[in-house]
């Protein structure tokens, strides 16, 4: 189950309020370097449909009606702020805010797209968050980075700048030393979403919750919080193409190669995530566009997900009073275009979720309907695939099927119908926590033999294993006795020719107790089971390389990928050395200038790591040359501040 995607000028400046920095205690009032500038929501200049609004001892602002659009629509919407800066530099932006108890349908808002006069009206002048729904943190000692866990009615942090949730995240902001004071504006969308506070922090320093809430300054090295565990630095699971290991991708994820080889881009894939509105010359591709981009230059397999869905499709394509012609013929574009912009993906969720009482597409009947077949919308769907994605495999998704004897028969009819046609190249069975982890495996066993008696290869969706329920704190026992049960079912049918995990990381998870890495990097203990089982089963029959030594090699020297990379402003890198020997690591730009020496020493054989801290270097490509002994290794890192 997919989810979790004339110009009106602001106020006069004259009447817009300062916020200043929060004052930490230091001398003569002055503000301690790297101290957030915090703002109150409610201390701006709010437009007429703008409330603002206490409880629990919070005062907030909030939007007294609903908008489905690209922007605030006009000035009564949004508010106002001057924010003064001590220092001019590169600011990410945050904020602290609540969704209310419709979910992912309170969890969206507007806020302009750099300093500056915005108009409400223009699309192009604003950042849209949407999918605030499942996330942000509310423990003091998180730190505020990647999308977060929770869900509706808390109060909680998100870091804006780094996220995009189900939109492509906004730049950070710039200010200039001749430019300390800055107009700043919010916009409103839907009527669930409260905003308590926002700030802005230095783009090279680390925030925790404690950090934000206390107006403390932040860290210029990633705090840690718990070292216990195991950093994987790879190799990847399973790189062999006739059985992947694949997951879910977020921008975030720059250690993603360590541990898969196949990546499906998740909600940045989806209708409703490209097309805001009905003119495709609006549509915007951009996470899309990263997903696939990242996947081929790393030379992993692609499978796009998902062209036709009941959820997360445009809104307009059943709101806008288009008719079937209309409606179908939208339907088209979106298949046409995607095949045109992405012709090397590998395969793709044609139709997601079509059985009843599931997700079928609510202008299915705009493509056939039931039809002579019962399924007509399914299969010209399918065809239009076919028509406008050649060479690309074709997939149908579903969830419930292999732990229900009923809906594997139900599955099947489509299966045949399409297959009848020449037009479905594998199947795909969602894997999450509530359809397996109290599932009987023989029945799972044998309706994975009912779809593979097709011929077709079969394709395990969405999997994630956790909690029972879901529910309590995430607990590694529990997740680990599940993944010993279940895993080898799936993994070991000749059927089955790749998994696809549903996120991995902390906080980038749908069901917030499956993740496999904790946001510190370390792995649970699920991860590592995972990646011996997989060593002593191989697809190929051919066991890999020793637990935690480079793919294809014995040697006991390496340098490992660093992490995280692109990095602002620190980066870890980690290494190996054989036997004692001379050590050094070296930091080089572009031109072959040597910026940092490192380790410059005599170690003995082991693992290591070292911190390199760019925050004085420009942003750009350097290099990370290791030399031990005879031996010499180079990697390429990022910095972007």
């Amino acid at each position: 189950m997919t989810r979790p995607i004339s110009r009106t000028r602001f106020y006069p400046m004259a009447c817009v309020f300062t916020a200043l920095f929060l004052n930490s205690g230091t001398a003569s009032g002055q503000t301690e370097p790297g101290t957030p500038v915090i703002v109150e929501a409610e201390s701006g200049v709010p437009g007429d449909n703008v409330a603002v609004r206490s409880a629990g001892g919070v005062t907030y602002v909030t939007v007294k009606t609903n908008l489905a659009g690209a922007s605030p629509g006009d000035a009564s919407r949004t508010v106002a702020y001057e924010v003064t800066f001590a220092d001019s530099g590169t600011y990410d932006f945050y904020a602290r805010l609540r969704v209310g108890a419709a979910g992912f349908d309170d969890d969206s808002f507007f806020y302009g797209r750099g300093f500056g006069d915005k108009d409400a009206a223009s699309g192009t002048d604003w950042v849209m968050v949407n999918g605030l729904g499942s996330s942000g943190f509310s423990d003091p000692a998180m730190l505020i980075e990647g999308p977060g866990p929770l869900g509706s009615n808390v109060w909680k942090w998100v870091n804006l700048t780094k996220n995009g949730y189900q939109s492509a995240a906004g730049d950070p902001f710039r200010v200039e030393p001749d430019g300390l004071v800055q107009t700043f504006q919010l916009g409103f969308r839907e009527d669930g979403l409260d905003i308590d506070k926002f700030a802005f922090g230095k783009s090279h320093l680390w925030f925790t919750v404690g950090m934000l809430e206390d107006g403390l300054p932040g860290s210029p090295t990633r705090p840690e919080g718990d070292t216990t565990g195991i950093v994987w630095e790879g190799p990847a699971f399973s790189s062999d193409p006739d059985k992947f290991l694949g997951c879910g991708w977020d921008r975030t994820d720059t250690d993603f190669t360590d541990y898969w080889s196949q990546l499906t881009p998740g909600n940045a894939g989806k209708w409703g995530s490209v097309a805001r509105t009905a003119d495709p010359a609006q549509w915007n591709w951009g996470s899309l566009d990263a997903a696939y981009n990242f996947a081929k230059s790393n030379g992993l397999l692609f499978k796009n997900h998902c062209l036709v869905w009941g959820q997360q499709q445009p809104g307009w394509i059943t709101d806008s009073g288009l008719d079937s012609a209309q409606q179908a013929g939208a339907v088209e574009e979106w298949i046409r275009l995607t095949g045109e912009r992405y012709p090397e993906m590998d395969m793709i969720d044609v139709v997601n979720e079509p059985l009843p009482g599931h997700n079928p597409a609510a202008y299915r009947n705009a493509l056939g309907g039931a039809g002579a077949t019962g399924w007509d919308w399914v299969i010209w769907a399918f065809q239009k695939a076919r028509d406008y994605m050649p060479g690309v495999k074709l997939l149908l998704n579903e969830y419930g099927v292999i732990n229900s004897n009923s809906a594997t028969a139900s599955y099947l009819q489509i299966i045949n119908l399409l297959k009848d046609r020449g037009l479905i190249d594998g199947i795909g069975v969602q894997g999450h926590r509530f359809e397996f982890e109290s599932a009987d495996t023989s029945v799972m066993r044998k309706n994975l033999d009912r779809l593979a008696a097709t011929g077709l290869p079969v394709y395990i969706s969405e999997f994630d294993l956790g909690n029972l329920r879901n529910e309590g704190t995430p607990d590694d026992d529990q997740q680990l006795r599940l993944y010993q049960k279940i895993f080898p079912v799936i993994w070991k049918h000749p059927g089955v020719k790749g998994i696809t995990f549903w996120g991995y990381r902390e906080g980038e998870v749908w069901q917030s107790s499956t993740y496999l890495v904790r946001y510190n990097g370390r792995a649970r203990p699920a991860l590592l089971w995972l990646a011996g089982y997989i060593r002593d089963n191989p697809p190929s029959g051919v066991r890999n390389p020793p637990f935690g030594a480079p793919a294809g090699s014995s040697a006991g020297f390496e340098l490992g990928r660093n992490f995280p990379n692109p990095f602002n402003p620190a980066t870890r890198i980690p290494y190996r050395v054989d036997r004692t020997c001379r050590v050094t690591v070296r930091i080089f730009d572009l031109t072959g200038r040597e910026v940092r020496t490192l380790i410059d020493t005599e170690q003995a054989a082991g693992r290591y790591a070292v911190q390199f801290d760019g925050h004085d270097l420009p942003s750009g490509n350097y290099f990370c040359r290791l030399t031990a002994g005879d031996f010499t290794a180079v990697r390429k890192m990022t910095l972007v501040k």
